[in-house]
């Protein structure tokens, strides 16, 4: 809670867009999905989404940190399938591991991950009824 908190606080200091805003955002919804994850709060995994969401629109294409948004995005997205089952929310969560992968070209040392991600996901897909 304190964490949660914390990171409410920063990003009243930044306006929305500026780099740091955009670290603290991410800061915020990882915190959000974690304790989501741990303590099953569903307003917490709607909060987390939300932030992704923010941190997405203000988060130009060609910044570094536009493929880290759809990351953190997509993971809440997975992470609330698992819980509640919408198909939607595993539809939305590959796109958004598919978009981040067009950001990462061979060579990238973020593009295991990424693909690992997509494939996560789809083998899900693959599993559920």
């Amino acid at each position: 809670d304190d964490v949660v908190s914390q990171h409410r606080d920063a990003l009243s200091f930044y306006v929305p867009g500026q780099p740091e805003w955009v670290d603290w955002k991410c800061g915020l919804a990882i915190t959000l999905r974690l304790r989501f994850e741990c303590q099953g709060r569903k307003q917490d995994s709607e909060e987390a989404i939300l932030s992704s969401r923010q941190m997405l629109s203000w988060t130009p294409r060609a910044c570094a940190n536009h493929c880290c948004s759809l990351d953190e995005l997509a993971k809440s997205l997975y992470i609330r399938f698992r819980q509640g089952g919408e198909r939607k929310d595993l539809e939305e969560a590959i796109q958004h591991h598919r978009d981040a992968l067009v950001l990462t070209p061979p060579g990238h040392p973020d593009r295991g991950m990424s693909l690992n991600n997509i494939v996560t996901c789809s083998l899900r897909t693959e599993h559920e009824p």
